[in-house]
């Protein structure tokens, strides 16, 4: 842990700093695109056959990307970083996907993603454990608008209490966990490994320990109905919001605090709501506009938080 905090000892200049964040956002908004292709996918493939095939495509998307930036030989690395990367695969990827989807089962959507987004919070003290990274007022300030943002977003939608929300709720809490445990997982490899080797590496472990999960768990509720438009639609999810999303976000988080780009990734629900009602035409409600914009202030604070009291990142 020594040797994590002292890496982040280098100064990182405002402009890299813009930069990340730009990032972070960006690959936010990509990653906002994902419930707007499982929307249009619709029934024709379950969430885990999805997951598997958007993963194992995103992971080959990736290679002729690294192929041009850093050559292909970037893909060899040591035994030790590999496990990491495994370990990556499974407790991120794997468990995440496995939690969340079954909150949603027992919830409702909704319910999953309010839960799911209380990861800021996690992030933050996760940061402060692993990476050595400052807890402050401003932190703390912008996380809670957040949060209470993406609760606002999503109150209209959810549903009466079933006999399952709260071991459903209790599981969509443990993905956003698993969710906050991204950030720190990509802060420690970005110490040793290439950004594009590392998204690459994130998704392809996930793909190889999603397929005997879902397997073992949820065989029977797998299903898939391929035809050319659900073809595109999936090719679509994989390039923009898994490989092209997880990449920016990743060249964002080498550039700022694992804290602050868990506050910028908020605006993923933004993006889907926006989209969503854009494309669909599903109602944009008042209390939608107001938690988005209390997304947005808690965003702005992290943005306008003073030098002094910002941890120093790798460059």
């Amino acid at each position: 842990m020594k040797n994590v905090k002292e890496n982040c000892g280098n100064i990182v200049p405002g402009n890299s700093r813009r930069m990340g964040i730009v990032l972070v956002l960006t690959g936010a908004v990509c990653w906002g695109f994902i419930g707007i292709f499982v929307q249009a996918i619709g029934p024709a493939v379950d969430p885990f056959t999805l997951s598997i095939i958007r993963l194992g495509t995103a992971s080959v998307l990736m290679m002729p990307v690294i192929a041009l930036q850093s050559g292909i030989k970037a893909l060899l690395i040591s035994r030790r970083t590999l496990a990491f990367f495994a370990l990556f695969g499974l407790g991120y990827w794997t468990i995440y996907q496995m939690l969340y989807f079954s909150a949603i089962q027992m919830t409702s959507a909704s319910v999953a993603v309010i839960m799911l987004y209380t990861a800021p919070f996690f992030i933050i003290i996760l940061a402060r454990v692993f990476l050595g990274e400052q807890i402050t007022g401003r932190k703390l300030a912008a996380v809670t608008l957040g949060v209470a943002g993406v609760w606002l977003m999503f109150r209209s939608w959810v549903i009466n209490p079933s006999p399952g929300m709260m071991a459903g709720g209790l599981m969509a809490l443990g993905a956003g966990f698993c969710f906050a445990t991204y950030f720190i997982y990509v802060k420690k490899a970005l110490l040793k490994t290439d950004p594009f080797v590392t998204a690459f590496y994130a998704m392809f472990f996930g793909f190889i320990f999603l397929i005997p999960a879902s397997l073992l768990l949820f065989r029977d509720k797998m299903h898939i109905q391929l035809d050319l438009r659900t073809a595109l639609l999936i090719l679509g999810l994989a390039a923009v919001s898994t490989t092209l999303g997880g990449t920016l976000n990743i060249m964002g988080l080498k550039r700022i605090e694992a804290g602050e780009a868990g506050v910028f990734s908020l605006v993923e629900p933004i993006t889907t709501i926006i989209v969503s009602w854009f494309l669909f035409r599903n109602a944009l409600q008042g209390w939608q506009i107001i938690g988005g914009i209390l997304v947005l202030l808690g965003g702005y604070l992290v943005y306008r938080q003073p030098e002094g009291s910002r941890s120093r990142q790798p460059e």
